[in-house]
């Protein structure tokens, strides 16, 4: 049974990707800063396929220690997924270094750091995959979104060099680049809008805002054998949004 880890598996895309790898017969691993309650029932319930490690993620100096108490307690990895981060807007002139730092720090440092760590002969199985996530910010102009989407970009030009090395280790790796997904996060900054600023907004998505089904369909299938043909390579889930009439 393969074990694959999510980080922010509390969150919408997170827990929606834990729901359907245990529907499947495979363990999940969750790590995350804090387990909500309904995260704790489930794993109450499901006390033979989904295990919870509460970790702040900002620690990079002992992620991989992490991972190897992971592996000593659950066997290899055959998979992970990067779903915890947060955004905040700021427009340029008003950014602060904490602020870009932190934003840097947990959507590319941290994947980094643990797919390190699950790189190692030890730490991982053959056909291991890994799904990164990536936000169709890095690419449209995104206003106030600056750090978060250069975040996001950053974790795309670490894509190629880094498949073409952890396939050498029988490990594939792809991103996918999403368009907003409901999910508190996507709230967050949606709940700012104005009335016409929003209607804008979902006017731009011929196919609508994603649920999350959207994502973790996509997410699970990268994870599976039945995606063991692709390697390297981001794919784009956007609700039409980059193909619309302009």
């Amino acid at each position: 049974m393969k074990n694959v880890v999510i980080t922010g598996v509390s969150g919408g895309i997170g827990k929606g990707i834990a729901d359907q790898l245990i529907a499947s017969g495979t363990s999940v691993i969750g790590i995350d800063l804090h387990f909500n309650e309904e995260i704790k029932q489930m794993a109450a319930l499901l006390s033979d396929r989904l295990f919870l490690y509460e970790y702040d993620l900002m620690d990079t100096d002992h992620l991989s220690e992490l991972i190897k108490r992971i592996v000593s307690e659950h066997g290899k990895i055959g998979g992970f997924v990067h779903c915890a981060g947060f955004d905040k807007m700021f427009p340029i002139h008003m950014a602060k270094i904490t602020d870009i730092e932190n934003l840097w720090r947990i959507h590319a440092l941290v994947p980094m750091v643990i797919i390190s760590a699950i790189s190692k002969k030890q730490n991982h199985d053959e056909d291991t995959s890994i799904v990164l996530i990536s936000s169709q910010s890095a690419h449209e102009g995104a206003m106030g979104h600056s750090a978060y989407a250069s975040a996001k970009g950053a974790l795309e030009g670490y894509l190629a060099p880094a498949a073409a090395e952890l396939m050498e280790k029988k490990i594939r790796i792809n991103a996918v680049c999403l368009a907003p997904v409901k999910t508190s996060m996507s709230g967050g900054w949606m709940d700012k809008m104005t009335a016409d600023e929003l209607k804008r907004l979902l006017e731009s998505y011929p196919l609508g805002i994603g649920e999350v089904s959207d994502a973790s369909n996509l997410i699970c299938f990268l994870l599976s054998r039945e995606s063991r043909f692709i390697n390297g390579q981001i794919i784009t889930a956007d609700g039409g949004h980059s193909v619309r009439k302009v």
